[in-house]
């Protein structure tokens, strides 16, 4: 990826490269937040949890390009309250529950990180 980030650097200039970068970024973050809809389709419901996930745009932050994808926090449903729960499991009145959903969250962001990885890599090289 940084041969990648060098060559466009060379050709087009750093602003161009923030840009590109950022367009490859927006789209990977949308295939992820397509993934983490699928994921969190195993407990749905209503389907307020799924439809509450969201992408936000590629920053710099830190030196590193990031983007985030997770729950609204404005949503109607406000399922962001709820994810962790259903995530990591809770105890109540001394008992303890695995919901059905447990660990999908990190399942489909682990499964994810090569292929967004990858898509992100090919959207840089088709500019090149």
């Amino acid at each position: 990826m940084d041969e990648v980030l060098a060559k466009m650097e060379s050709k087009l200039g750093s602003r161009a490269v923030a840009k590109y970068s950022n367009e490859a970024l927006n789209i990977a973050g949308r295939y992820m937040a397509a993934n983490l809809k699928s994921a969190v389709g195993s407990y749905r419901d209503t389907g307020a949890t799924v439809n509450e996930v969201t992408v936000g745009k590629a920053r710099l932050k830190g030196g590193v390009r990031t983007i985030k994808v997770g729950w609204d926090g404005g949503g109607s449903k406000q399922r962001y309250r709820l994810v962790h729960l259903n995530e990591f499991g809770y105890t109540r009145f001394g008992r303890t529950y695995g919901p059905r959903g447990m660990g999908k969250v990190q399942n489909a962001y682990d499964s994810s990180r090569e292929p967004m990885k990858a898509l992100e890599k090919h959207e840089l090289e088709k500019l090149l």
